[in-house]
């Protein structure tokens, strides 16, 4: 980790420097772990509780977390240095007072403070008004330096996204067609395969589902049951759509799968999974760096309606994954971003075809030279198929 700490360092000591910053307040948990190596798992799912993070240049990055979480925060973390504050009065006033006493006489600060709740912005806000210092949005510069991996971030996708792969393919290798599952079945047995592959399990983040038959006709299939559907069994020659979203030394996967309970598929199934192999290669021929994410969605989205491939509207065809499981920028209609070298990207095919809904996800490194799939355990050209019986 010692290489990926110097190279995220490296980044934000740039942005200071380029912002001519006393200092860099980060409230944003995700931001947080990306420039620091504190991760809270549970941190988004427990609004009352807030971390904040002070960082000058070429200084250990200060992070300032609830008590409880003082434990948590010391076992994952860049050398930084770890302050707590008490959960007697009002939490999240506590952490700004510690803020405020790490940056009393900083007269420049940048914050990210533009994606934190409206509550927690205005506190910022006021506490670097209080200190009669510049305020700075520093937001677009994180999300551009988190946009462009490094060659630490980039070995820790490849592999995350590759074992992620590895397990979605490793408990398709069980599928037997006269054999029903459960939808509740196939959703644990994929985070059980990803379990042995020492993938890392997060509470309130890593996740799988297995979508089954003619479920797959909504998008938020079994929702809001976490995904799972007991009383949801496979037919023979049904479509298994697998999802998993796995972390690996702070990094994520987000992958989705397609395997059929035959050995072979049906005519509708066969235009379909088509369809979806085409809009894989659409995407990876209009991505280019230098490119606009909303050129790249706009040009995509022509050349499949002339070939008769019906996307969901408004459904954006892919986003980056890094620090989060999903992140900017996204290859929509609204987003301008440029492309660049070392983006990772998450493709996002979904189509309809008839009542049903066919969505495969491929992770793929955009570079100057193409686009490289790296979650490519299979030649997903064409989908798992189970034995029909043994």
């Amino acid at each position: 980790m010692k290489n990926l700490a110097q190279e995220v360092t490296n980044k934000i000591n740039q942005i200071i420097e380029d912002q001519n910053l006393d200092g860099l307040i980060i409230s944003d948990i995700y931001n947080i772990q990306y420039a620091t190596g504190v991760k809270i798992p549970c941190a988004h799912a427990q609004t009352d509780l807030r971390i904040f993070a002070y960082i000058e240049r070429n200084s250990a990055p200060i992070v300032i977390v609830p008590k409880c979480w003082e434990n948590a925060a010391s076992q994952y973390n860049y050398n930084a240095k770890i302050i707590s504050y008490s959960l007697e009065n009002d939490q999240t006033i506590s952490g700004i007072e510690e803020l405020l006493k790490q940056c009393a006489s900083a007269k420049r600060l940048g914050s990210d403070d533009d994606i934190s709740p409206i509550k927690i912005a205005r506190l910022i806000r006021n506490a670097i008004a209080e200190l009669g210092a510049e305020y700075v949005s520093c937001t677009d510069d994180l999300r551009k330096a988190r946009s462009t991996k490094t060659k630490t971030e980039i070995k820790h996708l490849k592999s995350i996204a590759m074992k992620t792969d590895h397990a979605i393919n490793g408990y398709f290798h069980h599928l037997i067609a006269d054999r029903s599952k459960s939808s509740m079945s196939v959703s644990e047995n994929l985070r059980i395969h990803s379990l042995e592959r020492d993938i890392d399990l997060e509470g309130y983040n890593a996740c799988s589902r297995g979508v089954i038959g003619n479920s797959i006709s909504n998008i938020w299939a079994y929702a809001p049951k976490f995904g799972f559907a007991a009383s949801d069994f496979t037919n023979v020659g049904d479509p298994i759509i697998a999802d998993a979203m796995n972390n690996e030394n702070g990094y994520w996967s987000n992958s989705t799968r397609i395997a059929i309970m035959s050995e072979e598929m049906s005519e509708d199934q066969q235009d379909a999974y088509g369809h979806l192999v085409t809009l894989r290669d659409l995407l990876c021929d209009a991505l280019k760096v230098g490119r606009k994410c909303c050129e790249v969605y706009k040009d995509v989205i022509s050349k499949a309606a002339d070939l008769n491939i019906s996307i969901i509207d408004g459904h954006a065809l892919g986003f980056c994954v890094g620090a989060s499981p999903m992140e900017g920028p996204f290859l929509s209609s609204g987003d301008q971003t440029i492309l660049g070298d070392n983006m990772v990207f998450v493709l996002d095919g979904l189509i309809q075809h008839k009542v049903l809904r066919y969505r495969s996800r491929d992770t793929v490194l955009l570079a100057v030279d193409g686009v490289e799939v790296i979650n490519c355990y299979k030649d997903w050209r064409e989908p798992y198929f189970a034995l029909n019986t043994i």
